[in-house]
């Protein structure tokens, strides 16, 4: 079972939205196990919801459709042409009430595995705009230990000058704001990641940045970060409110090691 303490946390009266959607469950009842699955209950303010082909055809191709479909095909393809012809998807879905702990994730990862149980093929996290088959699921969230940043995708986009992008989206299901660091130098792309990483670690035991923080990397650095906090949850980017900072105002420290 994961460690669900968040001893960072403050209530930021900003929830955290989970938006899962499995392929090819069985119609029958659902059996959850509390011993199997680690769960304790169903995650207030979520909600699990089935849907039929026959019923609910135009919402399951909103979910798979468009810029989305192109970029599922692309990556995945043997995946996606396999949970796209399913006819029984369940959705998971909602912002949760309480979460000053991580027992809502433990108990989301328990219900999902469950479905997996009853037949499952595919999973989507459309929070990351991650698909995973059955098998990749369960091995890399259920039967492995808890790690946040497997919860987190860290992406990449060029800018002018050869200078690059990194930006994340996941960390709306820790309720904290997601990181983007801008004009990183290919050769400090790693040394960005890392402090990113530190951000995405923090961020889910609950830390919110509003002032100067000092990250230490893996590689025995240390770094001055200023986050600007910007509270646009609507931009399309983030899917999310997100941190904004430039590599070159990060201030190294002197090595540690």
């Amino acid at each position: 079972m994961m460690e669900c303490e968040r001893p960072y946390y403050r209530d930021l009266k900003c929830r955290p939205f989970l938006f899962y959607v499995m392929f090819g469950v069985k119609n029958e009842e659902l059996r959850v196990s509390r011993k199997r699955h680690h769960v304790d209950g169903f995650p207030d303010g979520l909600e699990l919801v089935f849907c039929d082909r026959k019923k609910n055809d135009a919402y399951m191709r909103s979910l798979m459709g468009d810029s989305l479909g192109r970029i599922l095909d692309r990556e995945k393809h043997d995946l996606y042409e396999i949970v796209k012809e399913t006819d029984q998807w369940a959705v998971i879905r909602g912002e949760v009430c309480q979460d000053s702990d991580l027992k809502y994730m433990q108990n989301t990862i328990g219900f999902i595995q469950a479905l997996i149980d009853n037949g499952a093929v595919g999973v989507l996290d459309l929070q990351t705009l991650s698909l995973y088959s059955s098998a990749e699921w369960s091995n890399r969230f259920f039967e492995r230990e808890w790690n946040p940043y497997d919860h987190v995708t860290i992406l990449a986009s060029e800018m002018e000058d050869g200078l690059t992008w990194l930006h994340t989206r996941g960390m709306r299901k820790f309720g904290r704001p997601d990181i983007g660091v801008w004009k990183v130098a290919p050769d400090e792309s790693e040394e960005a990641v890392q402090v990113i990483n530190q951000m995405i670690y923090y961020g889910s035991l609950g830390a919110f940045f509003e002032r100067e923080v000092r990250f230490h990397t893996q590689s025995g650095n240390t770094y001055l970060v200023n986050p600007h906090f910007v509270a646009d949850y609507e931009n399309p980017d983030f899917n999310n409110a997100y941190y904004r900072f430039e590599w070159r105002e990060c201030k190294p420290q002197k090595s540690f090691q």
